[in-house]
């Protein structure tokens, strides 16, 4: 195996990851209806955050394409 394929492979997990984060940030955001405490705020900051993961990792498949 060559550098390339270990970084598609270790940035196919970190896509998955920051996918799995964005989701529980949905999750935790959209829960806001349904409890007395105040989560929306930090769900959708940890949404943001997932986002952003995928976001940088997908920048860093294009950088090691050009």
């Amino acid at each position: 195996m060559n550098h390339f394929s270990v970084s598609i492979v270790k940035s196919i997990f970190r896509i998955v990851a920051g996918g799995m984060l964005a989701y529980a940030g949905y999750i935790l955001w959209s829960a806001n209806e349904y409890t007395d405490i105040f989560i929306a705020p930090s769900g959708f900051l940890i949404m943001l955050t997932g986002g952003a993961l995928v976001i940088a990792e997908a920048l860093g498949i294009v950088e090691e394409i050009v």
